[in-house]
């Protein structure tokens, strides 16, 4: 427990009070218990942590004095009506001599307060988090397993059986004139339905189903539930002795890598598209490994497997060997992903964390702004503690003009990001989090006059 340094319980119908014993945690530096129903007053422990940066208790039902710590003073405390302290927003706390007097008078009952209430708090605490986890995740289960008689789920909730014969009939029978994309497992057809419009149907062929059947589930379970921006939506898929179907959104220019080994296409991809398709993969691989429980690591970033929509927005695709990290499990598993894009240590330890993704982002990225990947030369870059002028022009495609300074600056930085992301020791790496933050902090716009132009 003495090594958590984020703690974000906000939204979880809370009640009780916060219990003191947080204050063991001496490392904390990020608290969040907003939007639930606590109670009482903040303790008075809480202020020998002095790593406290980030407080955020915002809409409960606290009341009383704030503690006296600088991450207090600070902290997000709106829709507490019960709170006092010399700071914006809250009234002065008072006491008034018939208010002291009355606390002399309950001293006793007070300390038994004290002595029993945290302790009921703390496990009313564990049980309403222990329980919102168990929802959570029945609720995730459920909704891999709700399906019909025919093995469909619906994710857009239309009619699952009336869908399914739509596809059909659209591809007749899958026919091969509506094939867009073809791998060695699976093939991609471009549907028009008149219920959704374009969408995309990948279908695995049999001779992998059978041999990989935990493959289908394991997309279907990693995309059951997410929402971003920078990952394909997912509509439904479809279970079958016949067909394994999974549906998608159809991301119009297809995938990244058929656009940069394409000279006329990749020129499209200027300097200001490629910061942009780099930012949104980190942001979908951050939201992947902090925001979803449990946390999801892809294990074949590469340009296959991402595409870019009309705008050249990013879009994470095809998560058939993505793995769900599970805390009570050592997260082993076989050897997988794309050759020259996957993390070093899988070869001798089969452990999967998201610094293997954290890799392949790295490879991903240098592969963006050269206009093809790599190869050996990652591991130059590895070892590189610098980037001189002679090797950013041997990192930049040659397809587009020389970046103007502000956009060379980016790119170095990026690379630099790029290089530490490919380091052999997985500890050495960055987090997705850092990534993005570090990113969403750029700013790469074209000027005025290349926006017009565009």
């Amino acid at each position: 427990m003495t090594q958590l340094n984020l703690l974000d319980l906000s939204y979880n119908l809370l009640v009780g009070v916060i219990p003191p014993q947080l204050a063991n945690l001496n490392v904390l530096v990020s608290l969040n218990l907003s939007h639930n129903g606590l109670s009482g007053c903040i303790p008075e422990e809480l202020e020998g942590l002095t790593g406290f940066q980030d407080v955020v208790l915002s809409y409960n039902e606290l009341e009383g004095p704030i503690p006296n710590n600088k991450a207090f003073i600070n902290a997000s405390l709106e829709g507490n009506k019960g709170l006092c302290g010399n700071v914006a927003g809250l009234h002065p706390c008072e006491r008034p001599s018939s208010v002291v007097k009355k606390h002399s008078m309950e001293k006793g009952r007070k300390l038994i307060l004290i002595i029993v209430l945290p302790v009921m708090g703390a496990l009313v605490l564990l049980c309403v988090f222990i329980g919102v986890l168990f929802m959570c995740n029945k609720r995730r289960a459920g909704d891999v397993e709700r399906r019909d008689g025919d093995g469909w789920l619906s994710i857009s909730m239309l009619d699952g059986k009336a869908l399914y014969r739509d596809i059909l009939n659209a591809t007749e029978e899958f026919d091969a004139k509506y094939c867009i994309r073809q791998g060695g497992h699976r093939s991609v057809y471009k549907v028009n339905l008149p219920s959704l419009g374009n969408i995309a149907v990948k279908r695995l062929h049999s001779s992998f189903q059978n041999t990989h059947p935990k493959s289908f589930m394991n997309e279907v379970r990693a995309l059951t539930g997410i929402k971003h921006r920078n990952i394909v939506n997912f509509y439904g898929y479809c279970s079958k002795a016949q067909h394994s179907l999974l549906v998608y959104e159809y991301v119009e220019r297809g995938s990244l890598s058929s656009i940069l080994s394409n000279n006329v296409e990749s020129t499209k991809l200027d300097w200001f598209k490629r910061v942009n398709i780099i930012k949104g993969v980190a942001f979908a691989l951050s939201y992947m490994h902090q925001d979803c429980s449990p946390p999801i690591v892809h294990r074949d970033i590469s340009s296959n497997n991402v595409l870019l929509d009309s705008v050249y927005e990013a879009r994470v695709a095809d998560f058939g060997i993505a793995k769900l990290l599970k805390p009570d499990s050592s997260n082993c598993t076989a050897l997988a992903g794309t050759y020259g894009y996957v993390a070093p240590e899988l070869a001798y330890t089969m452990k999967v964390t998201e610094m293997c993704d954290v890799y392949s982002f790295g490879v991903l990225a240098l592969e963006i702004i050269k206009g093809k990947h790599l190869g050996e030369y990652i591991t130059v870059l590895a070892n590189s503690s610098t980037i001189d002028h002679e090797q950013l022009s041997d990192l930049l495609d040659e397809r587009l003009p020389y970046p103007e300074d502000e956009v060379k600056d980016v790119l170095v930085f990026i690379i630099k990001l790029a290089c530490s992301c490919v380091l052999e020791a997985p500890k050495s790496r960055p987090t997705m989090h850092f990534i993005s933050h570090r990113l969403s902090s750029m700013d790469a716009r074209p000027p005025t006059h290349v926006k017009q132009a565009l």
